[in-house]
């Protein structure tokens, strides 16, 4: 039971104060003079009226008398300081413009024009959102690659320490942790030793807000001793989608300043109904959370049991990584190689059978077990994996494990960047389109990634060498599509005027 503000109301972590203020309000059967149009859902369109009829009252606009996210003093307040204290933070913020404009948040509320700031080279394309906005000059940590799998597997102690030395004028480290295939680093040592260098540790937790509530997780950023983190709530738990907290502790991190960035990106208009969702997913989490996510880790377990028996598919454990140093299990690759299937064929393949994945690489796809899943689901899984492993054993005679297609074993690992002017410096410059083929030694005007997992292969203001055309052509011929380029083909890529 916590006392909330010198409050003479007390509030635990059962109560959803922001919720109960919403139902408070409906009961009260107010004629609306005021946004949304629909005005409690009556003029809202039929379908829209069947997909969610009984929330539409709760679809208000700004109402003072339910708090405002951008200042809140009351009910709203009450729910982020609840979420504060579920995760060991200071202070909490609700994001209904999802991880993507905390992770800005973060970046703009600790550096700004010219700062040099520390981010891994797999760093989602939010963090490039937040280096055009704060001015800052990145610089990249290579971290590891694991060749077999065809994952990133994160930065180490000594990296870190030895970019640090390189750049002592760094003021914040960007960080991820766990990343999308659940690799954990040595988050808590990698924070003291930034913070013994006076840097700040910023988190990207995306995949990370279940990790207090399992048994054999990997640890917590925040329990790590991180600064600010940014999680995506509707990721593995159970808020909506497009819902996230921002968590921040210590001394190091104005918080004011990071209140006024997040009053710039977060809409002025915010859905009441996301942010409810954020107090039942906190409350939901508090009062049931360490029995959701075991149980979630114990599907994942059968699972990677199941599977790695069928002939022809592979699962890789932690040991099976190189030198990683923890793994969140219940994100499970699962790997077609000696079938001779790649990622994009097995995803094909999953879903004629009913099974629709997260993420598709080289030779594997990636699914994530959640809260959400059942025995019922996991079975339907392990059954679609055998169906497919058995017809294509039946048509090729045997698991394929020396003809598999000629696809590089390491078209997920990402070129090494090569920044030429900050991404805020590019974005401004005059740019032309040329020819793909033309394109080495220019300066990129477009940051482009393939989505999912969203981490940009070029940023605005890198150099295009031949490691990133190479990358575009494996990544052409495996049929992805990429994201962020006006020319969707790659046949042209937008560069700087002048600049080279």
């Amino acid at each position: 039971m916590k006392k909330i503000d010198d409050k003479q109301t007390f509030l635990s972590q059962r109560d959803m104060p922001f919720v109960e203020a919403l139902e408070n309000y409906k009961k009260e059967g107010l004629a609306a003079f005021h946004t949304p149009g629909h005005k409690l859902g009556i003029a809202a369109p039929t379908t829209l009226k069947k997909w969610m009829g009984p929330a539409l009252p709760y679809d208000l606009g700004v109402m003072y008398a339910l708090d405002d996210l951008h200042e809140p003093e009351g009910v709203l307040k009450d729910a982020q300081d609840l979420a504060a204290q579920l995760y060991g933070a200071e202070q909490t913020w609700f994001s209904i413009n999802g991880t993507t404009a905390l992770i800005e948040t973060m970046i703009m509320g600790t550096v700004g024009p010219g700062d040099t700031i520390i981010i891994p080279r797999e760093a989602h394309r939010s963090v490039m959102g937040g280096l055009l906005l704060s001015g800052a000059r990145p610089v990249y940590l290579e971290g590891r690659f694991d060749e077999r799998w065809g994952v990133p597997l994160g930065t180490t102690v000594a990296e870190v320490k030895a970019t640090l030395a390189a750049h002592p004028e760094a003021k914040a480290l960007v960080l991820v942790n766990p990343n999308y295939y659940g690799i954990a680093i040595d988050l808590q040592a990698i924070i003291e030793v930034a913070h013994k260098q006076g840097v700040i540790v910023l988190v990207d937790e995306a995949h990370g807000a279940h990790l207090p509530f399992g048994k054999a997780l990997p640890a917590s950023a925040l329990s790590c001793g991180a600064d600010v983190v940014a999680q995506s709530t509707h990721k593995l738990i159970g808020s909506l989608t497009q819902t996230s907290m921002l968590h921040c502790q210590g001394s190091m991190v104005n918080w004011r300043r990071l209140t006024q960035v997040h009053q710039v990106l977060q809409s002025t208009s915010p859905n009441y109904i996301l942010l409810a969702s954020l107090d039942m997913a906190r409350q939901q989490m508090a009062t049931e959370g360490s029995t959701l996510v075991s149980h979630a880790e114990k599907l994942a377990y059968k699972l990677r049991q199941s599977l790695q028996v069928i002939p022809g598919i592979a699962v890789p454990d932690k040991a099976d990584f190189d030198h990683i140093y923890e793994y969140d299990y219940t994100k499970v690759l699962i790997d077609f190689k000696e079938l001779g299937l790649t990622g994009s064929e097995a995803e094909l393949l999953l879903r004629k059978e009913g099974i629709e994945v997260e993420l598709v690489q080289g030779y594997h796809v990636l699914v994530l077990i959640t809260i959400g899943d059942t025995e019922a689901s996991i079975n339907r899984l392990i059954g679609a994996v055998q169906q497919i492993a058995h017809m294509t054993v039946a048509v090729k005679g045997g698991p394929v494990t020396n003809a598999v297609k000629d696809v590089a074993l390491n078209s997920t690992k990402l070129p090494v960047p090569e920044v030429v002017l900050t991404p805020r410096e590019g974005f401004y410059q005059p740019m032309t389109t040329i020819p793909l083929t033309e394109a080495i030694g220019h300066v990129a005007g477009e940051t482009i990634s393939y989505y999912p997992p969203g981490i940009p292969f070029l940023a605005v203001g890198e150099r295009i060498t031949p490691a990133v055309v190479e990358y575009i052509r494996e990544r052409q011929a495996l049929g992805y599509v990429p994201n962020g380029c006006a020319d969707k083909s790659l046949t042209n890529i937008q560069v700087i005027d002048d600049i080279r």
